[in-house]
């Protein structure tokens, strides 16, 4: 015999609605009450019905997630799987589905997420990341449709919720510690400044220098592969005087550039200090063991997962962004001058 919501509303002598509640997870319902209603629901072996709830309260109880790099690429950054992890945690707590859009092809995920949102297929969305000029941002901006973002806005940034580390601060405070330890000439590998985060990054690393009355730049922007490094390293050891130190932007610059370094054989850091930004396992098992700008990326992912919940459940809730702290783990990749 199927058992039914009425069931488990007469044994646990709550409302039936109630029990609608609390597998909606509602936050208006007390933890206590939950708590007892799961309880029955489990004594009677009673499973929800996930698509006639979908049919009823009209929502997808799916998030889109979208971002704009290949899925090799988001398999090989450490930074991507412990993000999105973050948001796997939050979403699965609160009976949410993801639906991924992964890929380089600017105008096919942008049909892709027309396509999610005219359909009805997701209740909202997360961009992991923040372009220039970028017509999914634009879209869900017009549309006026729920989504938040890793990563600050280029621009609407009081209309829409974000979360993301102090990106300027962060590479500030790397290159000041490299300053600190009596380097003059350094280096910085980043990518595209149209992406918000390579722009802040850059523009932090130009902030120590300027305010330690240091004239000269060394601004390399990159792709990610071991051609790139060893072209950028060769082009790094033939500036007269060539720089002591490199900041990169993420932990697969560093390692390909370690890596070209190692084929040059100079050492790190007796020859030249190496610095990144994530902190994951790479950076710790890396030789030598790097020193890293911790970014938190599963709290990054968390967190903006969480905003977005918290605007499905109160639409008219104030707008908010969160910056998470980023602080520098020192390892051997770094010593005094």
């Amino acid at each position: 015999m199927t058992v039914t919501i009425k069931d488990v509303a007469k044994k646990a002598k709550v409302a039936p609605s109630t029990v609608s509640r609390v597998i909606a997870d509602h936050p208006k319902i007390t933890q206590e009450t939950k708590e007892k209603v799961r309880k029955v629901m489990q004594e009677l072996g009673y499973h929800p019905n996930l698509l006639a709830r979908k049919l009823v309260t009209q929502s997808s109880q799916t998030i889109g997630v979208i971002r704009k790099m290949s899925s090799k690429y988001l398999l090989s950054d450490p930074f991507f799987p412990e993000a999105l992890q973050g948001i796997n945690d939050l979403l699965r707590a609160k009976k949410y589905s993801i639906l991924t859009v992964n890929g380089e092809a600017e105008d096919e995920i942008y049909q892709e997420v027309v396509n999610m949102v005219q359909g009805k297929s997701v209740d909202g969305m997360i961009l992991l990341y923040s372009q220039y000029q970028d017509p999914v941002f634009d879209f869900l901006v017009e549309q006026d449709f729920p989504f938040t973002m890793l990563g600050k806005p280029t621009e609407h940034s009081n209309k829409v919720m974000y979360v993301d580390n102090d990106n300027v601060k962060a590479a500030c405070d790397m290159t000041e510690y490299l300053i600190q330890l009596g380097h003059t000439r350094i280096a910085y590998i980043g990518g595209d400044p149209k992406f918000e985060v390579h722009k802040d990054r850059e523009q932090g690393y130009r902030q120590a220098l300027i305010q330690a009355n240091i004239q000269t730049e060394h601004i390399f922007r990159q792709e990610v592969s071991k051609e790139n490094a060893r072209n950028v390293v060769q082009q790094i050891m033939a500036q007269q005087p060539r720089p002591t130190a490199i900041v990169t932007t993420d932990e697969l610059r560093a390692m390909s550039i370690l890596s070209a370094l190692y084929e040059q054989k100079l050492r790190v850091p007796d020859d030249i200090a190496v610095t990144a930004f994530t902190n994951s396992m790479l950076s710790e098992l890396s030789s030598p063991p790097l020193t890293t700008m911790d970014i938190h990326p599963f709290q990054l992912g968390y967190e903006t997962a969480k905003s977005l919940v918290d605007l499905l459940e109160n639409p008219k809730m104030m707008k908010r962004n969160i910056l998470v702290p980023a602080t520098i783990v020192t390892r051997e990749s770094c010593k005094k001058m």
